[in-house]
């Protein structure tokens, strides 16, 4: 009887805190500006991600993000990509019942790929860092399962090159 009692409690308490959770899943196209040697170019950023909602307003956030190759950085005939992935901890201000306002802060492992064949030897340079990353958005409910989002986010790649963007997104809440 005293191991049928905690067995119990824990079959009523899992099914009443998975009621309350949201998981999320969303797709984000961005603009995203690449900073690389001293130099400034856009393209085209896409990233995917989940949050799990531990409460309303606190949930954590993984996300994996890649650009196509970026042409003339520096010189004609130079491109770089960056590809990744993030994980961090993200924190809702509701604005009105159909949107809030989030921050994110957290980690982001980047690897950034530069080329270079403007010279007479072509150059390649793979640098892969570590370093924390800021992104802020707004998210507008369009259905009850499902959202648009805008963000901003800022990631540091390596040496003094990084990355910012900005974009808009779908969120499927389930």
């Amino acid at each position: 009887m005293k191991r049928i009692i905690p067995v119990l409690l824990l079959g009523i308490a899992a099914p009443a805190h998975a009621v309350g959770t949201i998981n999320q899943i969303y797709i984000q196209p961005s603009i995203a500006s690449l900073h690389v040697n001293g130099s400034d170019a856009s393209g085209l950023m896409t990233q995917v991600g989940y949050t799990y909602h531990f409460t309303p307003m606190f949930a954590a956030d993984i996300s994996y993000l890649s650009t196509g190759s970026i042409k003339n950085i520096a010189v004609s005939g130079d491109s770089a990509s960056i590809s990744g992935y993030s994980i961090s901890s993200k924190l809702y201000f509701p604005a009105t019942y159909y949107g809030s306002f989030y921050g994110k802060l957290g980690f982001n492992h980047t690897e950034l790929k530069y080329s270079s064949t403007a010279i007479t030897l072509p150059y390649d340079e793979n640098e892969t860092t570590t370093k924390p990353y800021i992104a802020v958005g707004g998210m507008s409910y369009l259905f009850p399962s499902m959202a648009v989002n805008f963000e901003y986010q800022y990631i540091g790649l390596s040496s003094n090159n990084y990355a910012s963007s900005i974009g808009a997104g779908i969120n499927i809440f389930f």
